[in-house]
């Protein structure tokens, strides 16, 4: 009698994240925790926790095959930078705030990438594909505003020190647009490497070699064109700041 005047009021873990309280009979509550038991296991699934027992040998070939795999990933870098050798010689700075430029890329790239790990171990981010056009939608955003913030940062840096404005201007437009396209990476990755059937976790260090590529070749092509149309870019300046 008690129990039936209690209603056996069961309350999931989903269910506390929802606010939804369901009363279910005896069975019901059985075959919810076989559910919520199911959840758990499908949600663990995404990640890899065999490594915590590994033998040092295991851990180490684990993580080896990927870290030679990333190696051997950015080593492509070589190539954009060789084929833009000319550019490189004649513009110096980019030599000069390279490493800031990529630096800044994975960094960005990093915090987006750790966030959704967080999320999908949480269970606060489900792995299905409106969750991750929620995600891209939501990196691109913040992307933006972060790549304007440091854009302008680095433009700054940049012209302390070398009192060059169409330098300047292209390094900032070069840390704006590698920015952005690192959030979106950063976000985007820990969803293509479930796909793929690799660990999510791995995404962390996958987005810094990845703009380490990218944000060299992202460097480049910007670089080259505002050097490229250095007059129209003084011009654009010059009535920006008139304005």
């Amino acid at each position: 009698m008690a129990e039936a005047q209690a209603g056996w009021i069961v309350l999931s873990e989903k269910e506390k994240k929802k606010g939804k309280t369901v009363t279910t009979t005896p069975r019901d509550t059985r075959k919810e925790e076989k559910e919520e038991d199911f959840d758990d296991e499908d949600e663990s699934a995404l990640f890899n926790l065999s490594l915590v027992n590994a033998t040092v040998f295991e851990e180490a070939y684990s993580r080896g095959k990927w870290l030679l795999f990333l190696l051997v990933l950015q080593s492509c870098s070589s190539f954009v930078l060789s084929s833009n050798e000319a550019l490189i010689q004649d513009n110096v700075i980019i030599t000069l705030y390279l490493t800031m430029l990529v630096g800044a890329g994975g960094n960005a790239g990093n915090q987006s990438a750790i966030e959704v790990i967080t999320g999908l171990a949480t269970g606060a981010i489900e792995y299905n594909a409106e969750s991750f056009g929620k995600t891209v939608s939501k990196q691109l955003r913040v992307g933006a505003l972060l790549g304007f913030f440091l854009g302008a940062g680095s433009f700054a840096r940049v012209y302390v020190t070398n009192r060059d404005v169409i330098g300047s201007f292209a390094i900032s437009t070069a840390c704006f647009s590698i920015v952005v396209c690192s959030t979106i990476v950063g976000g985007a990755l820990p969803y293509v490497l479930i796909f793929c059937g690799q660990e999510p976790a791995n995404a962390g260090s996958s987005v810094q070699v990845c703009m380490d590529v990218l944000g060299v070749t992202i460097t480049c092509l910007v670089c080259t064109y505002i050097f490229q149309n250095a007059d129209f870019v003084v011009g654009v300046l010059h009535s920006t700041t008139a304005s």
